[in-house]
């Protein structure tokens, strides 16, 4: 006679069953005869595990799509080698620049053509 494999060792389930039936026959305390409550909390444990097995089973497929990984396109991008990548350094420029922040409206000393100071000038 063959190993049945579960997927996880066989004295998890035993021990899972265990508790649930101890959980019912607390529970069914009082509520049946003392002579009934052992063989129905036996019975019923089996009974709730798989109950309980179920309700996680449909909860996690509900739940699956919101935990789904993003999925790779179904056309593979072309690879581009190092060689063939654009060059990032910067590209120089000739003649003045203006600073990002300002307008052509802004102060005579932004402009590429500002006027001569008066210190410049010679004076007689």
């Amino acid at each position: 006679m063959g190993v049945i494999d579960l997927g996880f060792p066989l004295w998890l389930l035993i021990s899972v069953l265990v508790v649930f039936a101890g959980l019912l026959y607390y529970i069914l305390r009082g509520r049946v005869s003392d002579r009934l409550r052992a063989p129905l909390a036996i019975v019923l444990a089996p009974v709730c595990t798989a109950a309980a097995v179920a309700v996680a089973v449909v909860l996690s497929a509900l739940l699956f799509p919101f935990y789904e990984a993003p999925t790779d396109p179904v056309e593979p991008q072309p690879r581009t080698s190092p060689a063939t990548a654009p060059s990032t350094t910067p590209l120089e420029t000739t003649g003045p620049t203006a600073s990002p922040t300002s307008s052509p409206t802004s102060s005579p000393t932004a402009s590429p053509t500002a006027s001569p100071s008066a210190s410049a000038t010679a004076s007689p």
